[in-house]
């Protein structure tokens, strides 16, 4: 696998079980997002969008954990299915995945998925890849749809055990927009709306009867490889201590600026919904702060040589890599973000702590 961020972590630091322990309040999981979330929307996509296989319908993704492709875009686990683990609960399955028990929980989150929509987003003349409606907008209107059957006989009460996961988006809006030749600049203009997106959906989600809501920040987009890549400079000024392009980071730090803002009006606005921060932000920097950090010239990284393509080879211990395939992490670093979630560092209250009865 092209990778570019290869680090050792030691993983015996992490909190050992992952595994329910006791009991919780928790009896299912609703999750959106997108390839930081997916188990398997976007591979069960019908017809004529992918007439043929996806590259992470071959291995090596999926090779660490399942031993096969699942539709995950990594090498194993998502945090989903870590927090799933720690609760006791069964990972969550796709909304797509006709015939499946979504009694313990549904997963909306598709990869590549945008907060904006497909068709804002072409409006706007830009490039949109995969061209499909998947956005936030679409997936809480899936979310909708299935409502009566998840809450059948339930009452007013159906989601009072439900521990909501509003994943990872803004990302793939930026990678939209860059790739449309735009430039970091013209990109921040989308970040408002952005954030109002997820912020609406967190409260569409508030009077559709949810309790208890995770929100994930936005990765730090100016260390992922593709972008890296793309925007690469001799100008050392333009780079961190951490190696990644300080223009594309301004976006995160944007986003998530404001979207700490808008959680802090919604828990006032809406006192009796637990509405819980959680961070990719922080954990990503933290990793490249590791000792033994290093990647090929310059980054390892060739928009033609694909995970999951012919000829293209997997790094021979993903569980000492951070990057998997140049836009996802490795089983290994979700691993350690889910740990931050559950019990604290990167989670504000920690999941766990709201989890007990």
């Amino acid at each position: 696998m092209r990778t570019a961020f290869l680090l050792l972590f030691n993983l015996a630091c992490l909190r050992g079980a992952y595994s329910g322990g006791g009991r919780s309040r928790f009896t299912s999981i609703i999750s959106f997002g997108d390839s930081y979330a997916d188990t398997g929307n976007l591979v069960m996509w019908p017809e004529p969008f992918f007439p043929g296989p996806l590259p992470f319908e071959n291995l090596p993704y999926g090779q660490t954990f399942f031993g096969h492709p699942t539709g995950r875009v990594t090498d194993g686990r998502l945090v989903l299915d870590f927090i799933a683990e720690a609760l006791g609960l069964p990972f969550v399955p796709p909304y797509l995945a006709k015939g499946s028990n979504f009694s313990a929980g549904v997963n909306f989150a598709v990869a590549g998925a945008p907060a904006l929509t497909l068709t804002y987003l072409q409006g706007q003349n830009l490039t949109v890849n995969p061209p499909i409606n998947s956005s936030l907008h679409d997936q809480l209107e899936w979310f909708q749809k299935l409502k009566p059957s998840l809450c059948k006989g339930q009452g007013a009460d159906c989601f009072g055990s439900s521990l909501f996961i509003m994943g990872e988006f803004g990302s793939n809006d930026y990678r939209n927009i860059l790739m449309s030749n735009r430039t970091v600049e013209q990109a921040l203009v989308y970040v408002p709306l952005i954030v109002d997106s997820i912020s609406r959906g967190v409260e569409r989600l508030i009077q559709q009867g949810a309790k208890y809501i995770v929100v994930a920040d936005v990765f730090p987009t100016g260390c992922i490889p593709p972008i890296l890549t793309m925007l690469a400079s001799p100008n050392k000024v333009k780079y961190d201590r951490h190696g990644c392009l300080k223009s594309g980071n301004r976006l995160g730090r944007y986003q998530n600026s404001l979207l700490r803002q808008w959680i802090k009006l919604l828990r006032h606005e809406y006192p009796h919904t637990k509405i819980i921060t959680a961070e990719y932000y922080r954990p990503v920097l933290a990793f490249l702060d590791m000792p033994g950090h290093f990647g090929g010239p310059p980054y390892n990284y060739d928009f033609n040589a694909g995970c999951g393509l012919p000829s293209v080879k997997a790094c021979a211990d993903p569980s000492r890599a951070l990057q998997w395939d140049g836009f996802h992490l490795t089983e290994s670093a979700y691993r350690a973000v889910a740990d931050g979630w559950l019990h604290g560092t990167y989670a504000d209250p920690p999941i766990m702590h709201v989890a007990r009865p």
